[in-house]
């Protein structure tokens, strides 16, 4: 399950920090170089915690990122490729 991936401290949540991680790794392994601006990890890390953090806690739960994917292909296709 990708959201256990995400979940590097095993809290039960992704937070940005955890999120960020995740998100420069997948650039490593596209090989992604363009990291300026509204392309940088942080901004879309910033993006999808907005889309997603249904509660404003700034943190997903299971439940916000297994809905957020389902509900948007682009996100499911980033965040979780092989669901």
């Amino acid at each position: 399950m990708a959201f256990n991936m995400y979940d590097i401290d095993k809290n039960g949540k992704v937070d940005a920090k955890e999120m960020e991680q995740i998100v420069t790794a997948i650039y490593d392994l596209l090989g992604e170089e363009n990291r300026k601006g509204e392309n940088s990890p942080s901004k879309r890390v910033e993006k999808i915690m907005n889309k997603l953090d249904l509660n404003g806690d700034h943190s997903l739960t299971k439940d916000e990122f297994i809905n957020g994917c389902l509900q948007d292909d682009f996100l499911k296709n980033l965040l979780a490729p092989n669901a």
